[in-house]
């Protein structure tokens, strides 16, 4: 990995500017396509290993009210991460305050660093995301969400994005912040803002190595979680923790109001090794830490059908390897008293090689697999049951 050096990059975020490989020299980012034409990618690939860190560090300030960025930078270099993506950050330097990026870059100086910027207008100064990396950064975006309604006061957000080489593999990082409240207003802003991320998500490459990060400011049974969950989106969380309970919190309240808001999404292309929350008073999020592995065998395709009547209460996604071994997750995502049963054939009409079911509302989304040369063009049918009893059965082809 190579050390970046916060003064070749802290001038530049206006361009969105990157650090060329070895140079020591600015160059600007490519464009995607010329990029994503000559790619590396983890096809072939020996397994990879990553940690990322996803964090809401409220601008430095904890909750001892105390605004303390290198507080933030110490918490991070304790994890240690080769990723870290971050909401909430301000660069105020327009009115003589601290570019709190710029100062994590000098205290944690093995990182580059791309700033998504969100608000303009942030008390004087800048708002956005963050994403730090120890690998190279190829490429980057930063996408402005919606707002609604137009002439509303509440703060701007964005999808922050990088392509990284890791080693040789195209692995894409992408963060956000979603709108806050519980209102009709906010409600409605917080979806369009979603619908907008999962739409500029480069869908056609949800079986290469990708990452979506960031505080979605929804509990796990929000109506948002099935729209990232259609768009083949996993959360590495429920990969190895349970849903709820004082481990998967990240936004502590006071006991009564303790929200699990803070997500990492991956693509099929990833193993989830761990994930974890970091106890500390630098926030009032908790870092959410996530150890992932891009798998040796290179996932082809991937579907995901959606349960229940409103396509609400959970979902069955498959997602197939090259050499024609199947995973099989399947999540409950509504506590209706209703389970999740998926049932994956051969190919249409074929018998059923692997069946699945998760019967308890916000538990670890259950995991089934088969070996090598089971699924050619599977079929999935996902049902709600209950003793006994199934209902609202659908189906999906992934061809």
């Amino acid at each position: 990995m190579r050390r970046r050096t916060h003064g070749l990059i802290s001038g530049l975020i206006g361009a969105l500017a990157l650090v060329a490989a070895g140079s020591g020299a600015p160059a600007q980012a490519a464009p995607a396509q010329a990029a994503q034409a000559a790619e590396p990618t983890a096809t072939t690939a020996a397994a990879l290993s990553l940690r990322v860190m996803d964090w809401n560090i409220q601008g430095g300030k904890g909750t001892d009210g105390v605004t303390d960025i290198n507080r933030v930078a110490r918490v991070i270099g304790a994890q240690d991460p080769d990723v870290v993506t971050l909401q909430e950050l301000h660069d105020n330097r327009a009115i003589g305050g601290v570019n709190q990026w710029g100062a994590l870059l000098d205290a944690l100086p093995q990182y580059s660093a791309h700033f998504a910027k969100s608000d303009t207008n942030a008390l004087g100064g800048l708002a956005g995301n963050v994403i730090l990396s120890k690998y190279p950064i190829k490429e980057t975006l930063t996408y402005q969400l919606p707002q609604y309604p137009a002439n509303t006061t509440a703060v701007l957000r964005s999808l922050g994005g990088a392509r990284l080489d890791v080693d040789g593999t195209a692995v894409r990082v992408y963060t956000t912040h979603l709108s806050a409240g519980v209102g009709t207003e906010a409600t409605e802003r917080r979806n369009r803002q979603a619908r907008a991320v999962i739409d500029k998500l480069p869908s056609a490459l949800m079986t290469s190595p990708m990452l979506l990060t960031g505080d979605l400011n929804v509990r796990p049974d929000d109506g948002i979680r099935p729209w990232f969950a259609a768009a083949d989106w996993i959360d590495s969380w429920t990969r190895v923790n349970v849903n709820t309970g004082a481990s998967a919190v990240t936004h502590p309240g006071d006991g009564l109001d303790d929200s699990r808001i803070d997500y990492v999404y991956s693509t099929p292309a990833f193993d989830v090794d761990g994930a974890h929350t970091v106890s500390t008073n630098a926030s009032d999020h908790l870092p959410v830490v996530t150890d992932l592995t891009v798998r040796s065998t290179a996932v082809t395709r991937t579907g995901t059908v959606l349960a229940g009547a409103d396509s609400d209460a959970g979902w069955a996604h498959l997602a197939v390897q090259g050499d024609g071994a199947a995973t099989l997750r399947v999540c409950d995502n509504k506590a209706d008293g209703w389970g999740v049963r998926a049932y994956v054939s051969r190919t249409s009409g074929g018998a059923e090689v692997l069946t699945g079911a998760d019967g308890a509302y916000a538990d670890r989304c259950g995991t089934f697999t088969t070996a090598a040369g089971a699924v050619t063009s599977p079929v999935v049918k996902v049902c709600l049951y209950k003793s006994g009893v199934e209902k609202d059965c659908r189906q999906r082809q992934l061809s």
